[in-house]
């Protein structure tokens, strides 16, 4: 693959601070960006301020979205719901966007496998599973629990319309930790 520009969104979270540093020793150029700075934020700010990311797209030459910002299940105790829906869903669409308007198709998605996590392996010993789980693509449903699935649901069926509807190459992964 050759070197390109890539848009690192929440490069100074847990997930960004990592990856950040991995994508350069490929030869990418990162351009971070998070609300928080750090060693590998470029650009402080919101994913759900749409001119700041239009800006970002025609200032920085961005080729490439990697989309790791977000608010996530502890921040609910911090933050009400609309903070959600205008980070995790807003902020996701705002990328999506400028992904189309700049003409390239490559833009990773990161979720969460909470919303695989049915009762039936909450259950168990101090509210953990007795046993070990495969999650793949037919592990399911998906069961949102709190506006934090719910808004990443959201954000997924987003990355699908954007690739049915533009042909965007998005890939969706949904990590855990």
């Amino acid at each position: 693959m050759r070197p390109m520009r890539i848009l690192l969104t929440g490069s100074s979270g847990w997930l960004g601070r990592f990856l950040a540093p991995r994508l350069r020793a490929k030869g990418h150029e990162v351009i971070g960006l998070d609300v928080a700075s750090g060693a590998d934020t470029d650009v402080v700010g919101s994913v759900a301020d749409a001119a700041l990311i239009d800006g970002v797209f025609a200032e920085r030459g961005i080729e490439a979205v990697i989309h790791g910002a977000a608010l996530h299940k502890p921040d609910i105790v911090r933050y009400p719901a609309q903070a959600f829906v205008d980070v995790n869903v807003t902020g996701t669409l705002n990328l999506l966007e400028a992904a189309v308007k700049a003409g390239h198709d490559l833009f990773i998605f990161t979720s969460t496998t909470s919303l695989m996590i049915r009762e039936d392996v909450r259950a168990g010993k101090e509210g953990g599973a007795e046993a070990a789980y495969w999650l793949d693509e037919e592990f399911g449903p998906l069961a949102p629990r709190n506006i934090y699935g719910v808004t990443k649901v959201a954000a997924e069926e987003l990355c699908r319309l954007y690739h049915a509807q533009h042909g965007l190459n998005v890939m969706v992964l949904r990590t855990g930790q």
